[in-house]
């Protein structure tokens, strides 16, 4: 394939990427006003691993174990940021932070991601690129916030709800870790299966954590709830992950991670497109 054709396609996965991941953020504040943030990491990753795990042993065994020989570090380190460190610390902080206002915090991924990335992949660093990663994020912060964009009219982080924002903080360090991880080893496999393996071992411990009272904290929930979580499982997870992983394997870890910024605007406009929260 072309490069430029080839470009045009992780382009527009990466749209439809996020396009899936600025709703995550709504589909888990209506979940987490019925659990726990550690429930709603066993609601979204048990189903992934059991899906992972059938995946793997009925259709991509050989080149599953070859990456699991190959890169045991990165794969577990990657899907262990990735599942469990990313979503508690998002989990725990939207407990108590606005869907929009969590979105902007995710925003910082791309900074983290360029000085991992400069550090550890030897990236291209220059001044211009610092500079528009860090004017791209202030400009965002500058319309959500004096914007007043979404979440009853307003982002501003009371300053009782800080520490759970410094929560949320850890969620896109975690991410920019796993990511910087996991290129490497992504060179010579498939994308998609290598989703399937850090998936796989990232949330195999939660499958030590089903019990009596998770069980039946599931079987009491809504159909708008059971949409919600299979929506994280299915579409933010096996779907978007797998995008995520062919960006990363054929761009730079840094250019793909500029595509958060789209987070906060749709995050935004999809609430109020489903609750009518109003955008100013």
């Amino acid at each position: 394939m072309p490069k430029q054709s080839s470009n045009f396609w992780i382009f527009a996965l990466l749209i439809l990427t996020f396009l899936i991941w600025s709703n995550s953020f709504i589909a888990i504040k209506v979940l987490l006003a019925r659990m726990s943030a550690f429930d709603l990491l066993r609601l979204r990753f048990i189903p992934v691993a059991i899906i992972s795990w059938g995946l793997m042993v009925l259709f991509f065994r050989a080149e599953a174990w070859q990456i699991v020989k190959a890169h045991p570090i990165r794969v577990t380190l990657g899907g262990l940021l990735m599942v469990i460190s990313y979503n508690l610390f998002l989990n725990s902080g939207m407990k108590y932070v606005q869907p929009n206002a969590a979105s902007l915090l995710i925003a910082l991924n791309p900074l983290l991601t360029l000085l991992l990335a400069v550090r550890f992949l030897h990236e291209p660093f220059t001044r211009r690129r610092l500079l528009g990663t860090v004017v791209t994020f202030i400009g965002l912060a500058l319309v959500v916030l004096l914007g007043r964009v979404g979440a009853s009219g307003g982002t501003w982080i009371a300053l009782e709800k800080v520490p759970y924002a410094l929560l949320v903080l850890g969620g896109p360090l975690s991410w920019a870790a796993a990511t910087v991880i996991i290129k490497p080893a992504l060179k010579n496999h498939s994308p998609p299966v290598f989703n399937f393996v850090s998936l796989a071992i990232g949330s195999l411990p939660l499958l030590f954590f089903i019990d009596r009272p998770f069980i039946q904290k599931i079987l009491s929930l809504s159909p708008l709830e059971y949409g919600a979580a299979a929506f994280l499982s299915l579409a933010c997870t096996i779907l978007a992950y797998t995008f995520w992983n062919i960006a990363i394997k054929h761009w730079h870890a840094s250019n793909v991670s500029l595509f958060v910024y789209l987070n906060p605007p749709l995050t935004a406009i999809f609430t109020y497109l489903f609750f009518g929260i109003g955008i100013t």
